[in-house]
């Protein structure tokens, strides 16, 4: 992505949002109701696929840089849980990595038409390919390596991609037709599992498969058919391989629409190849919406941006607890919530959700709420999003300052207290490198 983008660009990228929502195929408004995440929660959930909405002229650029926060509160703690909410069982739950350490080597930028590999001081660790990918992929569409990058788009050059020095290829085997496609490689890149969409009757059909990274043994994970699209239509994501080899896949919405700048989950599920079964881990009939941001690498707490409160939680999936965070200044949404490696903190943002004066902050607590968030970071008239940490100690986010005619993309290190915050690369996040 490259530093100035014209407003030209910034439309076409939400054109291709849109796309991605299916919101060009179907009148918004249709069939939005989330139960517990109506209008009001829409307007307080966002998507992670950055949606930039482009400033009007009359309205000045404002550049205040990060800067740190001192803001304090209290945490509630509570212990609900919708009685329908199926838990999942503790015996089935993966092992997980070694606490505290993320075991990422870096991360890929994209940028300028390339993917580029780079440690966290934004030092090139070889690998840099040109590339054709559309200006803009989301997280559920891409995958990295040190080595090469696995990617989807839909539209004239639709289809999934495999990137490396050598140039790229097209992984004939998967289909994706003209609408988009979701995609997840396995860490040893020996498997990559994926999500499509079609549209039968006005409804999607959704569908996860897996396969062998050459197209062999190819299944059928889970689908919902157009039939059974009554109350929420949702589309099927991988989102994450387990230590042990299991996937994490979830269900987000589509048809909606608003100013939205994070995504988010409705449902999660994990599927043990071995065995092909699935486990739920969050029930698709809590109806989250999208306000199911992420989940910890142990699978053991999830975080919820969004609800009837719009307040932040962490809740323990063993027993429903729930750990709620307070409101805080200029809270009109939230998102991009990610836990740090052993799960004991979580980063999340908060933006005022004013399109023409907007202000983003980076927020970390402690997910027992043993003291309150603060505010480690802000921009004014822009936006931000905690990708992920690089360790215990350190958050990556992208921070998007928006211009009269454009806007700044850029990613920066720093740590979970706001110390040492440091631009290390412009350009669009696509992912750690394992």
């Amino acid at each position: 992505m490259q530093k100035n983008l014209t407003q030209k660009r910034l439309l076409w990228i939400l054109i291709i949002v849109g796309l991605l929502s299916f919101a060009c195929q179907l009148p918004l408004g249709q069939n939005t109701d989330q139960g517990t995440a109506n209008t009001d929660d829409l307007q307080a959930t966002i998507v992670a696929l950055q949606t930039q909405m482009v400033q009007p002229e009359d309205v000045q650029p404002t550049d205040t840089g990060l800067s740190g926060d001192t803001e304090t509160h209290n945490p509630q703690v509570t212990a609900t849980l919708p009685a329908d909410t199926e838990q999942p069982d503790q015996a089935e739950q993966p092992g997980q990595a070694d606490q505290g350490t993320s075991g990422y080597r870096g991360f890929m930028a994209h940028t300028n038409q390339h993917f580029v590999a780079l440690d966290f001081n934004g030092v090139k660790v070889g690998f840099d390919a040109e590339t054709s990918a559309n200006p803009w992929i989301g997280e559920n569409e891409v995958s990295v390596f040190n080595d090469q990058v696995y990617y989807a788009q839909f539209g004239e050059n639709s289809g999934v991609f495999r990137v490396t020095q050598q140039g790229s290829q097209r992984l004939d085997f998967i289909d994706v037709g003209t609408d988009p496609a979701s995609i997840l490689v396995s860490p040893d890149g020996s498997m990559i599992a994926w999500g499509t969409s079609q549209w039968i009757n006005n409804s999607p059909e959704t569908s996860l498969y897996l396969a062998n990274i050459d197209g062999s043994n190819q299944r059928l994970v889970a689908q919902i058919p157009s039939t059974e699209q009554v109350d929420l239509w949702r589309l099927y994501y991988p989102y994450r391989w387990t230590v042990d080899g299991k996937l994490v896949y979830a269900t987000g919405l589509t048809g909606i629409g608003g100013y939205m700048l994070f995504w988010g989950y409705n449902g999660m599920f994990l599927y043990d190849p071995a065995s092909n079964s699935s486990t739920t881990l969050v029930s698709e009939e809590e109806h989250l919406g999208i306000c199911l941001s992420s989940i910890s690498d142990d699978l053991q707490k999830i975080a919820i941006t969004c609800g009837d409160s719009n307040q932040v939680r962490v809740r323990q999936l063993s027993n429903g607890a729930e750990v709620a965070y307070p409101l805080l200044p200029d809270q009109g949404m939230a998102g991009a919530a990610r836990f740090s490696p052993s799960g004991e903190w979580l980063a999340y943002v908060i933006q005022r959700a004013e399109h023409d004066n907007e202000l983003g902050k980076i927020v970390v607590a402690p997910t027992d709420g043993s003291s309150a968030p603060q505010v480690i970071a802000e921009v004014s008239n822009g936006s931000f999003v905690v990708e992920g940490w690089a360790d215990e100690n350190t958050v990556l986010v992208t921070r998007n300052e928006f211009k009269e005619n454009s806007t700044d993309i850029s990613i920066w290190r720093m740590n979970r207290d706001g110390t040492d915050a440091v631009q290390v690369t412009d350009g669009q996040f696509i992912g750690f490198i394992p």
